[in-house]
């Protein structure tokens, strides 16, 4: 079960870094009009699409990790179970 857990941990430490790094590398750029560029993206509701579609996409990145890790975790419950009834009728 903890390998499990460690790599669904690691996928979404990795997304969040990429996503961090984005943002990170967009603010890393200088403008030469800064004012007017800033003006520009308040008025402009296009501008804030890449952190919309960022935040879309690690919601639905995380979600389907953990409907993975669910469905992981069921088969090994699935598989000790039946374990579990060999056991029983081989006692038996």
């Amino acid at each position: 079960m903890y390998p499990l857990i460690s790599r669904f941990l690691g996928l979404v430490s990795f997304i969040s870094i990429v996503a961090v790094s984005m943002f990170v590398l967009e603010k890393s750029f200088v403008f030469a009009d800064s004012a007017l560029v800033s003006e520009a993206k308040q008025n402009d509701p296009d501008a804030n699409l890449k952190y919309l579609f960022t935040v879309f996409f690690l919601v639905w990145a995380i979600f389907f990790g953990y409907i993975f890790f669910l469905s992981r975790r069921l088969k090994e419950m699935r598989n000790e179970v039946a374990m579990l009834k060999k056991i029983i009728s081989e006692k038996e």
